[in-house]
């Protein structure tokens, strides 16, 4: 795969997020599944720790489908790939573009919603 967009990378290993506000390294068999889903279907929550600005929105956040999850998203991208690993734990990030975070998903092995 071997996408890479400063603080997230996306390869055949797993994703990372090396971030001030987010640091995780998710190896691919860690993942229990993947869902892509666009921004009408998704409700962002509020902001526990970290950001929420016009082109971003990066750290803990919850809402009432996942309670306290972990968030890495261009604002202005309306899809986003909603990852469960570690037993109940939840990712929630996207790519520059709707393409390319589709592709991922794709690769990733994600249903859509």
């Amino acid at each position: 795969m071997g996408l890479t967009k400063k603080d997230l990378t996306v390869d055949d290993e797993g994703i990372i997020i090396d971030h001030s506000l987010v640091s995780l390294t998710l190896p691919y068999s860690e993942i229990e599944d993947a869902v892509l889903v666009d921004e009408e279907s998704f409700k962002l929550g509020h902001v526990v720790s970290g950001e929420k600005t016009d082109r971003r929105y990066i750290g803990k956040y919850v809402n009432s489908a996942f309670g306290i999850y972990t968030m890495y998203a261009y604002a202005d991208v309306p899809k986003f790939i909603v990852v469960t690993y570690g037993g109940g734990k939840t990712l929630v990030f996207n790519l520059p573009t709707v393409s390319a975070t589709e592709k991922t998903a794709e690769k990733m092995g994600a249903v859509s919603e």
